[in-house]
C-alpha cells in the first residue's frame, strides 16, 4: 500500500488510522467533559481506551515482534514506547474506574464531586502519557518508512 509516497503494509496503515481515530475520540470526549456531558464522555473514553488497549496495542506489539525480532528491539525506540504505553494503560484503567465510580448526575448533566478530582488528575496524566506514546509511535513510523 502506498501511503504518503512510502510503501506501507496495510496493517501498519490500519494502526495509523486507528490511532488517529482514538486521538479524535479522546479529544471529543474531553470537550464533552468540559460541557458536563459526562455520560457521553465516559462511554467515549471507554470505547477509545478499550479499542486502543485491546485491539491496536496487541496488534502493534505482534507487528514489532515479527518485524524487528524479539526484545529489546535494538536500534529502535520501541522499548521506551512500550514502557510508556504500559504506564499509560494502567493510568487509563484507573481513570476509567474512578470516572464511573465518582460521578453525580444533576438533571441531564453530569458533574464530578470533590472526590472526582482524583479521576481528573489521573485522566490528565493518562492523556499526557498517551499523547507521548502516540508521538513516539509516529516518530517510529516515520523512521521506519521514511528513513
Amino acid at each position: 500500500m502506498d501511503l504518503f509516497g512510502a510503501s506501507v503494509a496495510p496493517i501498519v496503515a490500519f494502526f495509523l488510522l486507528g490511532e488517529l481515530a482514538v486521538l479524535v475520540t479522546l479529544i471529543v470526549a474531553i470537550i464533552l467533559a468540559r460541557l458536563h456531558k459526562g455520560s457521553i464522555h465516559h462511554y467515549l473514553v471507554l470505547i477509545a481506551f478499550l479499542s486502543d488497549s485491546l485491539l491496536f496495542k496487541p496488534l502493534m506489539l505482534s507487528r514489532a515482534s515479527s518485524a524487528w525480532g524479539s526484545w529489546p528491539w535494538d536500534g529502535t525506540r520501541i522499548a521506551p514506547h512500550l514502557l510508556v504505553s504500559i504506564v499509560a494503560a494502567v493510568l487509563g484503567v484507573l481513570a476509567v474506574v474512578l470516572g464511573f465510580r465518582y460521578r453525580v448526575k444533576k438533571g441531564s448533566k453530569m458533574f464530578l464531586p470533590p472526590k472526582g478530582k482524583l479521576h481528573r488528575t489521573i485522566g490528565w496524566l493518562f492523556l499526557v502519557l498517551w499523547l507521548l506514546t502516540f508521538t513516539v509511535g509516529i516518530v517510529i513510523f516515520l523512521e521506519t518508512y521514511f528513513p
